[in-house]
């Protein structure tokens, strides 16, 4: 249902079906409401403007009498009209008023005027046609006045916004007589006058241009006494340098633009401003990038300023034909037998304008032989070259165009997300309450498409058809899946493959074995990788850097900072096929001895001074390494147990269980071998870590065994491991021991660093069991050599345990140890040190300082551990928590998270002082709630599993930090 208010009033229906109030007074009344729809207009006020001066005697009665009768009159809209004391209102329910309607698609044509004009066009049209007269009608002499005025305005305003569209969009002629009739209607209006001047000038009739300059300066100056304003001036001024005149394009339309460009901002800007200052540009980059998008948004926009562009699509043209192809697009005639390169120049020598070159790749030696002759012969051409790599002219402006940004999270203002949800519609997975889910997918499905716009569209085209989740499983198969975009779109453009294969085309045979290759590797490389795994006797190591080099310069290979390489994941994908098909799968085992050799080359750095650069190098690694492990793990045994072994150091001290992970893997192979032993010990490091203390206890004695028993070298590793899990049973002796056999195993010689990480794994399990005087006795010696080692992780080791020695007689020197111990293990990434200290000085503010700051503190660190995967931890540290709520009165929460600590008391590690500490705040809580209180909430403690109880103590934690400080609770 529509209220019509631009013209006669009236409401429609539906098609050819209109109901118009007969009489004058309800046509008065139906427009008094709707000026306003959803506000209460007065009794008196609707009187004034039904009646005038002359009001009937009884108000009221006759409000009410001209509202029953406008009901009738409108039939099923007559319910629009509500009575609402003091008087009444329309309400919409619904319905539109075309003049909110006409006011939406004005705004949405100009917003599209930079970006799309041809649509503008269209929906100013659509906007316009919604006008069937005077706004209001016979009332817009009346009260309805100033509403009628001012949509009038906004009508004029549509019209010149429209004839602007019609030129921009290339429509010249259209755009000529929509300003014309505009500038006749409105004299002294200059948008109009504007676009005359662009759109005359454009089709060669510059003295036509002046003229209508002309006649809008004197008529402004005799009307007003005003110049044209500084803007109409300066268009002036360029048309008499003759800036706006070029020669029209011959036998060429430019390309429409398929559909608005999105995210491409400044890209846009960055172009165009080199274009403004350099006479030739190229635009490079992957095939799907979105060049030709680009140049053709960047081609409209020199087009709408008055300027002439010719476009010349060069994907069917061969190497001898570019000049020709040229010459077609420019209307320059080739004389056969002539030379047409020097016909081009000559004829383009006085040319203004822009040629754009698009799709060069193939045809690079005879556009770089065209374009410098141009450059050297028509001083006021431009030239903008589309193609995977430059031209490589003195010249030449390069600008590489780089993927679309891809979202961190699930974030909907991300360009590739606006780029697939632009394309795909409305897609179910989108609506209700599951719309963030479905961005989510949305933001995850542009990431592994590496942003690439032609890549996001095709999949966005395949979401429509499959649906999201569908469309994520099967994105691995991208090659043929997505397919079927624009059916008018270059045949290239159609397929994901068809892109790939043009580019691969145009590798020569070299080329394409190194690319094939590089498909080995799982992310980023170095150059010194590329050498190492990709060179053979066919393809010689002195040959890559030049052959990879080429790759970069055609965009199939992107360069990163710290001098590393890589392919994007769709042309690594296609790589892999390249690979496979080829039948060369020893490459695989190549990067995999390759990377295993890197692992063992780092390892014994970490210990150094330099652990940090090893660290920041493994890292880097990661990707190579859980592609060398699984691949070895299936055709490598050996290869496989000895990269477990080598990355224990690297992955326990960083907590990462991704690659202690392996040891688990390894763990379950039926190899009864002493060389099995080391990824055993890693399987314990791994169990412990997820919470399953027991089986660690039993596998680390498994290793041990099947290394030949304690004093085996092989047994070395694993009884570090075991060594850690006896600390964490109260096993102090039995620790100290195991320590000692581990230092003297893994170091016979007792070089300075491993004998100063046995002492402090040694005065760790000292401290742990409550024998703090040996353990200081140990530190004393080992602290002042571990400063002179520089390793930062043996410092942040050194700074926790003096802090844990202290903590409970020195809080304020303790805390100053853990803020040491972050500072020194950050640099190299020493997660387990970092974030033990971290939760040590959580818990030491729990006890002694702000309760509000322990607690954000405190929900942080547990976060950490399971953000690392380390439950253990996280679940030995709700006993701190514990503490740190009962200080806060939280009684009920402590009783819980007792109960729980004591149900799963064999899968964390405990400390004597910790447990003593709970079990002295679990008193304190029994003396306030009582026995029966305290007796139910441990129950239901012990009934939690171990997810539930970490989820309850965070509930605790933020439930608690808000709330002001109580005072110490007493017994």
């Amino acid at each position: 249902m529509l209220f019509r208010v631009l013209g006669p009033l009236e409401v429609e229906f539906g098609p050819g079906e209109v109901v118009a109030p007969s009489g004058a007074r309800a046509r008065a009344l139906l427009a008094a409401l709707l000026l306003d729809p959803g506000a209460v207009v007065p009794v008196h006020r609707l009187a004034e403007m039904v009646w005038g001066e002359v009001q009937p005697e009884s108000v009221e009665n006759a409000v009410h009498v001209a509202v029953a009768r406008l009901r009738r009159a409108l039939g099923p809209a007559g319910a629009c009209v509500v009575t609402r004391p003091p008087g009444y209102l329309m309400d919409l329910r619904g319905a539109r008023v075309d003049a909110d309607l006409f006011e939406q698609r004005c705004r949405a044509g100009q917003a599209r005027m930079d970006t799309d004009p041809g649509e503008a066009v269209r929906l100013l049209e659509e906007a316009l046609a919604l006008w069937r007269g005077p706004a209001f009608g016979e009332l817009a002499e009346e009260f309805a006045r100033p509403a009628a005025v001012r949509l009038e305005e906004l009508r004029r305003g549509a019209a010149e916004y429209r004839a602007e569209a019609l030129l921009r969009a290339g429509s010249v002629e259209q755009a000529l007589a929509a300003a014309g009739d505009l500038a006749a209607a409105h004299p002294l209006a200059e948008r109009p006058v504007s676009v005359l001047v662009r759109g005359l000038a454009a089709a060669g009739r510059t003295a036509d241009a002046l003229e209508a300059y002309r006649r809008l300066a004197d008529v402004l100056r005799e009307e007003l006494g005003l110049d044209p304003s500084p803007e109409l001036r300066e268009l002036h001024a360029r048309l008499l340098r003759e800036e706006l005149v070029a020669p029209a394009p011959v036998g060429v339309r430019l390309p429409r633009r398929p559909s608005p460009l999105v995210g491409r901002d400044e890209e846009l800007r960055a172009v165009a401003a080199a274009l403004a200052d350099a006479p030739l540009v190229t635009l490079t980059g992957p095939g799907g990038v979105g060049k030709t998008r680009l140049a053709l948004e960047l081609a409209h926009a020199v087009v709408a300023e008055g300027r002439c562009v010719w476009w010349v699509d060069l994907v069917p043209v061969p190497p001898p034909r570019v000049a020709e192809a040229v010459a077609a697009a420019t209307g320059v005639e080739i004389v056969p037998g002539g030379d047409p390169v020097g016909a081009l120049c000559a004829t383009l020598a006085r040319a203004r304008g822009l040629l754009v070159l698009d799709n060069a790749e193939h045809v690079l030696d005879p556009v770089a032989e065209l374009a410098e002759q141009l450059l050297a012969e028509a001083p006021h051409l431009t030239v903008l070259v589309t193609s995977r790599e430059r031209l490589a002219l003195d010249q030449e402006a390069v600008r590489a165009l780089p993927p679309l940004p891809v979202p961190v999270g699930a974030d909907p203002m991300s360009p590739s997300v606006r780029l697939f949800l632009a394309r795909a519609g409305a897609l179910p997975e989108l609506a209700g309450g599951d719309g963030h889910g479905g961005v989510a997918l949305v933001a995850e499905l542009c990431r592994r498409l590496d942003g690439l716009p032609l890549a996001i569209e095709l999949g966005a085209a395949r979401a429509a058809a499959l649906g999201l989740p569908a469309l994520a499983e099967r994105l691995g198969d991208r090659l043929d899946l997505l397919g079927g975009g624009r059916r008018t779109a270059d045949r290239r453009h159609r397929t994901l493959r068809g892109v790939l294969e043009w580019s691969h085309e145009l590798l020569a045979p070299a080329e394409a074995v190194l690319f094939r290759r590089l498909g080995v590797f799982p992310a980023g490389f170095a150059l010194a990788q590329a050498e190492a795994v990709c060179a053979d006797g066919r393809l010689p190591q002195s040959a890559v850097p030049a052959l990879l080099a080429r790759l970069v310069e055609q965009s199939l290979v992107q360069r990163g900072p710290d001098h590393r390489f890589a392919l994007l994941e769709t042309l690594r994908a296609y790589a892999v096929e390249q690979l496979d098909a080829a039948g060369e799968t020893r490459l695989r085992d190549r990067h995999a001895r390759d990377t295993a050799a890197r692992l063992t080359a780092e390892t014994p750095r970490l210990w150094t001074e330099n652990e940090p650069v090893a660290v920041r190098a493994l890292h880097t690694l990661t990707p190579d390494l859980h592609a060398a492990w699984a691949h070895a793990a299936e055709h490598d045994r050996d290869l496989a147990l000895q990269m477990v072994a080598d990355v224990y150091d690297f992955a326990y001290f960083r907590q990462r269980l991704d690659l202690l992970g392996w040891g688990l893997t390894a763990a379950a192979w039926q190899i009864e071998e002493p060389r099995h032993a080391p990824a055993l010990a890693t399987a314990a490091a791994a169990l412990w870590s997820a919470g399953r203390l027991a089986e660690a206890a039993e596998t680390a004695e498994r290793s041990i065994a099947l290394a030949g028993g304690r004093d085996a070298p092989g047994a070395a590793l694993a009884l570090n491991v075991s060594g850690d899990i006896a600390m964490f049973l109260g096993r102090t002796a039995d620790a100290v021991e195991r320590y000692r056999r581990h230092g003297a195993l893994a170091d016979p010689v007792g070089r300075r660093v491993p004998r100063l990480v046995t002492a402090l794994s040694i005065a760790h399990a000292l401290i742990n069991g409550r024998r703090r005087d040996e353990a200081a006795a140990v530190l004393a010696d080992v602290a002042p050599q571990a400063l002179r080692t520089g390793n930062p992780t043996t410092l942040a080791w050194a700074h926790y345990l003096n802090g844990e020695l202290v903590n409970d007689t020195d809080p304020e020197r303790a805390a100053g140890e853990y803020r040491a111990a972050v500072a020194c293990g950050t640099p190299a990434d020493s997660r387990l040190f970092v974030t033990m200290a971290r939760s040590s000085a959580a818990a030491l503010a729990a006890r002694t300082g702000d309760p509000n700051e322990a607690f954000t503190a405190l929900e942080q660190v547990l976060d950490e551990w399971l953000r690392l995967g380390n439950t253990a931890a996280a679940f030995f540290l709700i006993q701190h928590v514990a503490v740190a709520l009962s200080r806060a009165g939280a009684d009920h929460d402590v009783a819980i998270i007792a109960g729980a600590v004591h149900a799963h008391v064999h899968q964390m590690p405990g400390f004597a002082v910790d447990a003593e500490r709970l079990t002295a705040a679990l008193a304190q809580v029994r003396a306030r709630l009582g026995d029966t209180a305290t007796d139910t909430a441990l129950a239901q403690g012990e009934a939690l599993s171990l997810p539930a109880t970490l989820t309850m103590a965070r509930r605790a934690l933020a439930a608690q930090r808000s709330r002001p400080a109580p005072s110490e609770p007493t017994t």
